[in-house]
């Protein structure tokens, strides 16, 4: 890379954000997000493409794809904005959309004209900025195809949550590597309880399953896909950890 400016702690929160949102196959100068966002911080196109690729390099997901990531554009300030973030993915999120003013989630507030005490808390707008950010990034991660079928209708997949939201901490509700990239079927069944993934990303489907019901459809959807291993993401992993406590909590044995 090119000596010039150095680059800033708020220019490399873009990128990292840009970084998990953004399909490899979409990695381009062209690409109207990164034209949009090059803009607002003063760096051309090509060199905030750049930048989201040698931020690759960090990632130990993207280098077990056998890909290789551009070691010699990587700074100091690269590894602590790397390291800050994969801990703080919500902050992540509010704060790259906060310094450019773009919707790089596709999250755009309707501006409120009621009742100002009814307006939505602060809060509530990240929380809901975080999800898109969540459901962006797995998708990415996933390049848009079911990790079972590879099915990749968009209203079909939805950014499933291993360890549940609701039982999540702020530093894993928005963490992409805990999700999972399924349709709207195994999603269901997923969210229910009657599949799992395990930590070597094989699938075993519920005894409640096995036992209960032996209808085609079941056969097909459900029990033919036991033993076989989901799709590995691009990036983002599923997190063992995570996995582990949808086998134990979440899984009907």
């Amino acid at each position: 890379m090119a000596r010039g400016k150095p680059w800033t702690r708020e220019e490399l929160i873009v990128a990292y954000a840009l970084y998990c949102v953004i399909p490899f196959s979409k990695l381009n100068n062209s690409n109207r997000t990164i034209k949009d966002a090059a803009e607002v911080i003063g760096r051309s196109p090509a060199a905030l493409k750049m930048k989201i690729c040698n931020l690759a390099a960090l990632d130990p997901d993207f280098l077990a794809t056998g890909r290789v990531g551009l070691w010699g554009g990587i700074s100091k300030l690269d590894r602590e904005i790397y390291e800050e973030f994969s801990k703080d993915w919500e902050g992540l999120s509010t704060k790259a959309e906060s310094i450019v003013g773009l919707p790089l989630f596709d999250l755009t507030e309707p501006v409120y004209n009621g009742d100002p005490h009814r307006k939505k808390s602060y809060a509530e707008i990240a929380d809901k900025q975080a999800r898109k950010f969540f459901r962006k990034s797995v998708i990415s991660a996933y390049e848009g195809r079911c990790c079972i079928t590879g099915q990749s209708i968009p209203q079909m997949v939805i950014a499933s949550h291993i360890k549940p939201y609701y039982v999540c901490d702020k530093s894993e509700r928005a963490n992409p590597a805990n999700g999972l990239l399924l349709n709207a079927f195994y999603d269901r069944a997923f969210d229910q309880g009657l599949m799992t993934v395990l930590p070597d990303l094989t699938i075993q489907v519920s005894n409640y399953v096995k036992d209960g019901y032996d209808d085609q459809n079941t056969r097909d959807w459900l029990l033919g896909v036991e033993g076989t291993k989901i799709i590995r993401p691009k990036r983002f992993a599923p997190n063992r950890d995570m996995l582990a406590y949808h086998n134990e909590f979440v899984f009907l044995r």
